[in-house]
């Protein structure tokens, strides 16, 4: 009686996909040198690298290798890696992760699908296409009952307590996701990359060799499968049409928007007529069975991609135009206006595409981007059955305005949801301490829809600066229902006896965002002019959101955290972000000299710059931070640390770019503004 009613406590308490069983309240003190991790015969790469992420840890706690194999001897604690213990035979949930702990031996196995072999078990497990229950129940007992911390990627992020006993509760759990897709775009990606060499003027000293850009992007994906993201779904979604004006252009013009010119052609105003930003008409029945025969003839499954490409340059034909619904006063507004809302035109759109894709699946689905200028709710259009909506919110909206919208929306029939912000696009590479927002801004959108998965865009790799917020979401993916003051505790506690301080460092950073961006965004956009992105605005006001006092006030915070009873990991750990914190101070004095308003003289300018620099060289292997897309960052918005205009190659559209932003800026500031605090 008293076991069952253990149990009946356990479980209650245990939400979000986790259970435990009783047998808890039992513990087992197995020493490493009797341990060994046993395999099946026929291990597939799932179960090859879980294996091998559980030898390394255990490892690195006990002391000493614990061998794999395919048995154990007589006398040996076995820890079975994609084995089934006998009696189990429940169907598991898509991507559940099960474990069992007893006398007898360790059990971890999950809800395993190989649908993409690389060839190499790492990327094979790390692999997008693949579900990894296996892999996840070991990343269940490394830190529920081990006590590991991931805290960043590579090596020097693993926080983890020696011991000469592993300690383990006799338990039988499983954890399930309540979140089909769980994704943080990764910083390393050949895209981004090609992106920033070959626009961002990266430094030749800056840009990682071959080893290294590999090492990096495979640390980050390790990194991403430690916190349990991944997807029990695979389609494709995004802007969609991005291919389409070269493969029928000739053709089909008649599915392209009618721009500016009066033609069906890219827009010569967007992006240069770049024909990856063309729009379509999408009032054209044509298209949207296109869409739908496309799709399926290509056999790309149950779930078709509609979403608009990006930029402007919407659609001017009357039949489209009638598609739109414009409130009084918006009558003489031009279909690219940001006041005009486009939403009726695409949901129709998408609910066209919805109905075409019906006739070849039944089980069909239609993904519509609230985005751009397609964002806000529809005003006479309803979500037909099938279309899954991914919201890409703003982050400068507020709690208010979010219940309002996803209140408009619920309203307008939207069901199954994924949330899709760019958030950490916002990141500028100094400290803002926004991850408290964020957090509670998904924690919004899950109580409005019970959200169906996560995309966040982009996770820029500025560990030292950001990870907290990284981790933090990360975390929220994996269990979204805790709160964010469990996140923040079992991030700090990755610091060991220094926590209590580094909790109270990233408290300070935190009040960048929620006291002085947060309250102050009105006015942060009225003195922005014609910059658009927040990252841009919140850069060209460097000098009024931070001051020397802030980078004197976490200094004398970390110095604190510099306890002499930390362990040398931990110790290495704060003196990082000392580290860190240094060079953000060079950052904030380089940003602020080369603001497009800065009234610093050249010599004050070259001297941050070279500062910066100097740092920079001297410890760019000493800082997980992904440099290319720092200054990729740093010199595409208006150059704002001067690297470009020391170097020289900071080419003439670009300076014409920064002196009609500059122009736009000049007459919505004042030479005795207050800071923003």
């Amino acid at each position: 009686m008293k076991n069952i009613l253990l149990w009946v406590v356990v479980s209650a308490c245990a939400t979000g996909g986790l259970f435990a069983s009783a047998e808890n309240a039992k513990r087992l003190a197995v020493k490493p040198a009797d341990c060994v991790i046993v395999v099946p015969g026929n291990a597939n790469a799932v179960v090859a690298f879980a294996a091998e992420e559980l030898r390394t840890h255990l490892t690195l706690i006990g002391g000493r290798d614990v061998p794999v194999r395919t048995q154990a001897s007589a006398g040996e604690f076995a820890l079975h890696v994609g084995v089934r213990p006998a009696g189990d035979d429940r169907p598991l949930a898509p991507e559940e992760a099960r474990w069992v702990i007893a006398p007898e031996g360790v059990w971890l196995f999950g809800d395993d699908a190989v649908n993409v072999d690389r060839g190499d078990a790492r990327e094979t497990a790390t692999a997008k296409e693949n579900r990894t229950g296996t892999l996840y129940a070991v990343y269940e007992l490394l830190e529920q009952k081990l006590g590991v911390r991931w805290l960043e990627p590579g090596a020097a992020g693993v926080a983890f307590t020696p011991e000469d006993r592993f300690a383990l509760p006799v338990e039988r759990g499983a954890w399930v996701p309540a979140l089909r897709q769980r994704h943080m775009r990764p910083a390393y990606t050949d895209n981004l990359r090609k992106m920033a060499l070959s626009r961002g003027s990266v430094p030749a000293a800056f840009i990682f060799d071959t080893d290294e850009y590999v090492r990096r992007r495979a640390d980050e994906a390790v990194w991403q499968r430690r916190m349990r993201m991944g997807r029990s779904v695979q389609f494709f979604y995004g802007h969609a049409f991005t291919e389409w004006w070269l493969e029928y252009g000739a053709e089909h013009p008649e599915f392209f928007a009618l721009n500016r010119a009066g033609k069906r052609a890219p827009a010569a105003e967007i992006m240069q007529g770049a024909p990856d930003r063309i729009k379509m008409c999408v009032s054209n029945p044509a298209l949207a069975r296109e869409v739908a025969r496309r799709h399926f003839t290509a056999g790309r499954g149950h779930v078709v991609n509609a979403c608009e490409n990006d930029s402007r340059g919407f659609c001017r034909c009357p039949q489209c135009a009638a598609w739109d619904v414009r409130l009084p006063g918006e009558e003489n507004l031009d279909v690219d206006s940001t006041e005009l809302p486009l939403t009726d035109r695409y949901l129709r759109f998408a609910n066209a595409v919805q109905a075409e894709a019906l006739k070849y699946d039944p089980a069909a689905k239609t993904t519509y981007y609230a985005y751009s200028a397609y964002r806000s709710p529809p005003r006479r259009e309803k979500v037909a059955d099938g279309v899954v909506i991914f919201f890409i919110t703003s982050h400068f909206s507020s709690e208010e305005e979010l219940r309002g919208f996803y209140a408009a929306w619920k309203a307008a029939g939207a069901k199954e949801v994924y949330l899709r912000p760019n958030d950490q696009c916002d990141d500028t590479g100094l400290p803002l301490g926004f991850e408290q927002n964020m957090f509670e801004k998904m924690q919004l959108a899950n109580s409005a829809f019970h959200l169906t998965g996560t995309d966040y865009d982009t996770c820029w790799g500025y560990w030292p600066v950001s990870g907290m917020t990284n981790y933090i979401m990360a975390r929220a993916f994996y269990r979204p229902e805790r709160t964010f003051a469990e996140w923040e505790e079992e991030y700090c506690a990755g610091f060991g006896a220094a926590s209590g301080a580094i909790r109270d460092y990233h408290r300070y950073w935190r009040q960048i965002w929620n006291e002085r961006i947060q309250p102050n965004r009105e006015r942060i956009v009225a003195m922005s002019g014609k910059l658009r992105e927040v990252n841009d605005k919140l850069m060209q006001l460097t000098s009024l959101l931070y001051t020397e006092g802030d980078f004197d006030a976490t200094d004398a915070l970390l110095g604190a955290a510099l306890r002499p009873d930390l362990s040398p990991a931990t110790r290495a750990r704060v003196e990082n972000l000392q580290l860190a914190n240094q060079h953000s101070r060079l950052k904030f004095h380089a940003m602020r000299c080369n603001e497009l308003l800065s009234a610093a003289s050249d010599a004050e300018k070259t001297a941050a710059t070279n500062a910066l620099l100097e740092f920079r060289r001297e410890h760019q292997h000493d800082l997980n931070i992904n440099w290319e897309s720092m200054f990729y960052m740093e010199n595409i918005y208006e150059d704002i640390c001067g690297v470009q205009r020391l170097a020289g190659t900071q080419g003439k559209r670009w300076a014409e770019w920064g002196e009609m932003l500059k122009a736009s800026i000049k007459p919505l500031r004042s030479s005795d503004e207050a800071p923003l605090r």
